[in-house]
């Protein structure tokens, strides 16, 4: 038995390795391929799903406020009449007398996703025909626009989006998340980008036509799917056009206020990779080389050669992520936090392996049942 364990751990680090190395290649690839910048814009509506009012929130809508765009309009959105995110919205209509922001208050939601429902009822005061959606944590550098729209004037593409780091230093659990997204998930989505057509797209940011949109039905069609962003991608590629993912970066920030927070926002994120993509999430099984080096280590210390092999692992794993991190996602993380990379891939891992069984998820105060479909139920 131990020596399948053993040839097992070899093959299981042998693999991290290769992925690591690949990671590299993949991101140097990927970022080749800078992103065009237009000289002439088509207008462009941006919308803010909204629920509750972090720290940073205004900051964060204050840089769209800023972009080099001749013409584009903010649309942001709540449910709740009493939501304190409102206040911020008027603040920025305030002090940004000269940009175009509405403010839409609709409790009526048309299905179990809250954000779709808020989402659907923005669409009804867009103006424009380039729509933009970005999640509430992000904030953006002035030239986005000029970024993301130019490839989606092409008449193929229906869809684009980016990836993106996160840029959070306090409180701890924070900066914890922010370390998995940008040394684990953002290397496996460029990882991906360059083996595979995408079919999905990231709430962080979502550039698509209106006619894309109206061809799968609106939001409407996304009313109870968990992971809207990932189904807005897959149904506007079904209907045939093209998604992009675009070598753009843009910074969101994580706002998990504990290790609770933390555990129960990857664990959805982790049952939604699941249930949306199955093989896609067993297979990221070869990415925590960290945690099979460390078992290696603690199991045959004895041998030599998996001792080298487990800690040469360890050691490419830290310097991929360091160069991913610093170079190619110019995150503003210090360097010292890289060396808690280890820790974040033990989590991780724990949180991979609580996510292989289970269909229930945790969304801000509310708890679902995802389907087989993709589709959620509330509980209680």
């Amino acid at each position: 038995m131990s020596v399948v364990v053993f040839w097992s751990l070899v093959g299981l680090l042998i693999s991290a390795l290769a992925y690591y190395l690949f990671a590299l290649y993949a991101a140097w690839r990927f970022f080749q391929n800078g992103a065009s910048d237009g000289d002439s814009l088509p207008p462009v509506s941006i919308l803010k799903p909204l629920k509750g009012a972090a720290p940073d929130l205004y900051s964060n809508l204050a840089s769209f406020c800023q972009l080099d765009c001749a013409v584009f309009q903010i649309v942001c959105g709540v449910r709740d009449p009493d939501d304190p995110a409102i206040s911020i919205v008027k603040k920025l209509q305030h002090d940004f007398p000269q940009c175009d922001i509405t403010l839409v208050i609709e409790p009526d939601v048309i299905g179990t996703n809250y954000k779709v429902s808020t989402l659907h009822h923005l669409m009804q005061q867009v103006k424009h025909d380039y729509v933009v959606i970005t999640d509430s944590d992000v904030s953006v550098e002035p030239d986005y626009l000029s970024t993301i729209i130019p490839p989606l004037t092409s008449p193929e593409v229906g869809l684009v989006t980016c990836v993106y780091r996160a840029g959070v230093i306090q409180p701890f659990p924070a900066l914890l998340e922010s370390l998995m997204i940008n040394t684990s998930f953002t290397t496996q989505v460029i990882v991906a980008s360059q083996v595979e057509q995408p079919t999905y797209a990231f709430g962080a940011t979502i550039a698509l036509k209106r006619h894309s949109l109206e061809a799968i039905g609106g939001f409407a069609a996304l009313r109870d799917y968990l992971a809207d962003d990932y189904y807005l991608g897959f149904l506007i590629a079904q209907a045939g056009y093209k998604v992009r993912i675009l070598p753009a970066v843009v910074e969101t920030h994580p706002d998990a206020a504990s290790l609770k927070d933390l555990f129960q926002h990857q664990l959805r994120w982790a049952r939604t990779q699941r249930n949306c993509r199955p093989s896609g999430h067993l297979g990221t099984v070869v990415t925590y080389g960290t945690v099979w080096a460390c078992i290696g280590l603690m199991c045959f210390w004895t041998s030599s050669a998996l001792a080298l092999l487990s800690s040469s692992v360890i050691g490419v794993r830290l310097l991929t992520a360091t160069i991913m991190n610093v170079t190619f996602l110019r995150s503003r993380l210090p360097l010292a936090a890289l060396i808690l990379i280890p820790l974040t891939d033990i989590i991780s891992f724990i949180i991979w392996c609580a996510s292989l069984r289970g269909n229930t998820v945790q969304w801000q105060e509310y708890t679902f049942r995802v389907q087989k479909d993709g589709r959620m139920v509330r509980v209680g």
